[in-house]
């Protein structure tokens, strides 16, 4: 027992190198301590489960991660980070997501990527459906698709058809107002199809993602169901839950969010929306999965909400876990 539990803490020590790193990156407003979690090694390297404090044994799942083909994925990694002046140390890739994910204990994702204009849909339709299909066990899959696209509903069966389960959008990259007249019919084509929505929330620089017009939105179609990203608005969070919370067809994922915010702020915001309606992400390839799961588990949650957030509230989004 006393071996299995120092060996734990190497493990730790080999995949956590220190909070320098932490420190080094852009925007860091503080330092996760890292002390909270280590690796559960029962049953070899990969076991893809983390033990909190309290000794509870926790599956994660990954619910925002954008990959890209290998022969663009570097540049596209480098222009995210250049987007928001973050250095990228992942490519992008499908190897090497699987790679680092299942060297930090990460079970599945959903994986994304976005057409930044309409007619790149097809072609990132057709990479994600692809990539779903040669990892179905680790993989789950949502397209992409600009409100500009002349056929829609078209595309949107088409997606359905590929076996992609909802539609990723990110209204900064594509350069369109959530509350403008085409997304609204978009919103409403994918809410009578039953497909949930992935969006890029929030940002001080764009009105294009404002918290404020996502709330329009989904007053506008309240059948769509909405997963925004980033604690319902990057760098925008106190606005956010203040129009966001309290929906029955709103979720929100913790990506990119908690680098910002300290713990104590991170776990207030996560209780504005209620611990059962928060996803766990990464935001792929912009942060290690080990970051983002140091920093989350170092947040001032119970253990019945730290697997909430981590596996069970998607896998009961999605009908495994009624």
């Amino acid at each position: 027992m006393i071996m299995g539990t120092l060996l734990s803490w190497v493990i730790l020590l080999l995949l956590y190198p220190g909070t320098v790193e932490l420190a080094r990156r852009k925007n860091t407003s503080f330092v996760q301590p890292i002390s909270a979690v280590f690796l559960d090694t029962r049953g070899g390297m990969h076991h893809n489960r983390y033990v909190s404090k309290g000794g509870v044994s926790m599956t994660i799942i990954d619910t925002h991660a954008h990959i890209y083909p290998d022969k663009i994925a570097l540049k596209a990694a480098k222009s995210i980070g250049e987007f928001y002046e973050i250095d990228m140390h992942l490519d992008g890739t499908v190897s090497s997501l699987l790679k680092v994910g299942e060297e930090a204990g990460v079970s599945r994702w959903l994986v994304h990527s976005v057409a930044v204009t309409w007619e790149r849909s097809r072609s990132i339709n057709d990479f994600i459906a692809s990539a779903v299909e040669a990892h179905p066990e680790k993989f789950i899959g949502y397209g992409s698709i600009h409100p500009d696209h002349p056929e829609m509903e078209k595309e949107l069966d088409y997606m359905l058809s590929r076996g992609l389960r909802g539609v990723k959008l990110h209204p900064d990259f594509q350069h369109f107002l959530l509350d403008d007249p085409q997304a609204i019919r978009l919103f409403a084509a994918m809410a009578e199809r039953k497909l949930p929505l992935l969006v890029h929330t929030g940002d001080t620089r764009y009105p294009y993602s404002e918290p404020e017009r996502m709330a329009r939105a989904l007053d506008a179609v309240p059948g769509l169901t909405a997963i925004c990203a980033h604690l319902g608005g990057w760098s925008r969070w106190d606005a956010a839950w203040q129009v966001l919370a309290g929906r029955e067809n709103v979720y929100v994922d913790c990506s990119s969010s908690l680098y910002a915010l300290g713990a104590e702020e991170a776990a207030n915001v996560i209780r504005r929306y209620g611990a059962d309606r928060v996803f766990f992400g990464t935001d792929y390839p912009m942060w290690t999965p080990q970051e983002e799961i140091a920093r989350f588990m170092a947040l001032p949650l119970t253990d019945e909400e730290r697997e909430m957030i981590l596996h069970r509230n998607f896998e009961r989004f999605i009908g495994e876990n009624e």
